[in-house]
């Protein structure tokens, strides 16, 4: 099976653009190496959202480094604990 390439935004953009203007789908389906059904759903995104439908959205990835920090903070304050356990037992005898 052939792995898809990559198509960034500003290409799906200019595919949209061509089918809008009245090329033929396929002849770009094949200029671009795109599936029929990536072209129609890269339309309807486009006309949805205009090229910002296509960009990966910033806030995405903020989100995912502030869930990586949490859990980090959650592992060493559960190691935090522990090691004020272990120290208040150590203290005790």
């Amino acid at each position: 099976m052939e792995k898809k390439k990559n198509i960034t935004s500003k290409i799906k953009a200019e595919i949209v653009l061509s089918l809008l203007r009245g090329e033929d789908i396929e002849l770009i389906s094949r200029k671009y190496g795109a599936t029929l059904s990536d072209i129609n759903h890269w339309r309807d995104q486009f006309i949805k959202n205009g090229i910002e439908g296509f960009k990966r959205k910033p806030d995405d990835s903020k989100l995912s480094a502030a869930e990586r920090k949490i859990g980090q903070l959650q592992m060493e304050l559960e190691l935090t604990k522990k090691k004020n356990e272990l120290t208040a037992k150590l203290k005790r005898r």
